[in-house]
């Protein structure tokens, strides 16, 4: 995709990073926290097409309690909301921790990025600022877009973009299946 996607809305550095790799290639709209994508997809995006990507924190927005599940994998939870043209892809573990268990599950080395396999530090990597435009996490996530979750992280965002308000709950369902 080649032109700004601004209804979509990672929480941190490193969800843009992995957003703008595989799909928004022209940028997204990234915002510092789970409760500022909630804020923003309610009064930005109160009446148009949004798609909130977050961490599965142990708190999470009220704004949340208005989506329903339509499915789940391991690591990822697709909601809609019941009225307006809203999603959120809730992530589990965090980012980071997503990340690390599809680069064990590819058989990826990340040392090979310059990236570190332990938890603590690959979240202090992932925690930079500079980690949404950092290439060494470009790199790897393009070496993993097949890898089972972040495939499907790709191909649920993919088809959110190309088809906004006329998404089938049916159709998002089978990415999951």
């Amino acid at each position: 995709m080649n032109q700004r996607a601004d209804y979509i809305i990672p929480e941190c550095y490193v969800d843009t990073n992995l957003v703008e790799t595989l799909v928004c290639k022209a940028g997204c709209n990234h915002q510092k926290g789970c409760n500022q994508v909630a804020k923003v997809m309610q009064e930005k995006f109160a009446d148009r097409f949004a798609v909130g990507i977050i961490d599965a924190d142990k708190r999470k927005p009220g704004y949340l309690n208005n989506f329903n599940e339509i499915a789940s994998s391991e690591h990822i939870k697709l909601l809609r909301h019941s009225v307006r043209p809203h999603f959120v892809m809730l992530v589990n573990p965090a980012i980071d921790g997503f990340i690390l268990s599809c680069a064990e599950a590819g058989s990826v080395d990340l040392t090979e990025y310059g990236l570190s396999p332990i938890l603590k530090e690959f979240t202090a990597q992932t925690k930079n600022v500079m980690s949404n435009k950092d290439p060494r996490f470009k790199k790897l996530f393009k070496s993993m877009e097949n890898v089972g979750e972040i495939r499907l992280l790709k191909s649920v965002i993919a088809y959110l973009v190309e088809t906004t308000y006329k998404a089938s709950d049916t159709e998002l369902i089978k990415f999951f299946t």
